[in-house]
């Protein structure tokens, strides 16, 4: 079973990007302030959602946007979703490269509630790190026969302009700050890597899903 182009699993935090990434087109700043305190927002009717970090309770303090990536707080990337809407937000993913994959446009989409397959994430992750360009993945890039005979090329993809390159550098610079203080230290205290590298952890309930993608400028990984 292919689980990198076929599997679709709920992508938890690794999703969150998209969402700074549509506020940081909108204008909005990673040293703006929104505050780390419950939230509330209307499904319509009776419904509500109410967000929050696990056993993890509010600070009641006001928290920098790179910090609520940084650290994946629900609470603060929730109030950033109500200020850019759904729509936005997956429009942005859409355009990055989760392509083929339905989105739910509803305020969870936030949080990565929406199934996506790996390839989607790492396609679109690249186009951060492309400053904003998509690029379709190829697997295969010519076949020989065994003697060294090339039967058949394919071209490399005509990379596409889908995103505001100053804010795809904004996101990047921001994504930073989950490997170098974050959720994702690990990578410099446990792995040793020490290249300017930038990523983003997710999780969804009881680590049903657990997802990790790194980016470089040269190349770009991702587990689930």
């Amino acid at each position: 079973f292919d689980h990198v182009q076929a599997a679709r699993r709920q992508p938890g935090s690794t999703f969150k990007p998209f969402v700074y990434g549509a506020a940081f087109a909108k204008g909005m700043l990673p040293t703006d302030q929104l505050m780390d305190q419950a939230v509330e927002i209307p499904l319509g009717g009776k419904q509500v959602w109410r967000p929050t970090d696990g056993r993890t309770p509010p600070s009641d303090l006001p928290m920098e946007l790179r910090d609520g990536l940084a650290y994946s707080k629900n609470t603060i990337t929730a109030q950033v979703m109500q200020q850019v809407g759904p729509a936005r937000v997956a429009e942005v993913a859409r355009a990055l490269g989760v392509r083929q994959s339905k989105l739910e446009e509803v305020p969870s989409l936030a949080l990565g509630t929406s199934p996506v397959t790996l390839k989607e994430m790492i396609s679109a992750y690249s186009s951060i790190v492309n400053l904003g360009r998509y690029v379709e993945p190829v697997l295969i890039t010519s076949i020989e026969d065994r003697n060294g005979k090339v039967l058949e090329t394919f071209a490399k993809p005509v990379p596409e302009e889908v995103f505001q390159p100053r804010a795809a550098q904004t996101l990047r610079n921001t994504m930073r700050g989950a490997v170098d203080r974050g959720t994702a230290t690990a990578i410099r205290t446990r792995y040793g890597i020490q290249a300017d590298v930038a990523g983003k952890t997710g999780t969804t309930q009881d680590n049903t899903d657990g997802w990790f993608i790194l980016m470089h400028t040269r190349v770009v990984a991702g587990a689930w």
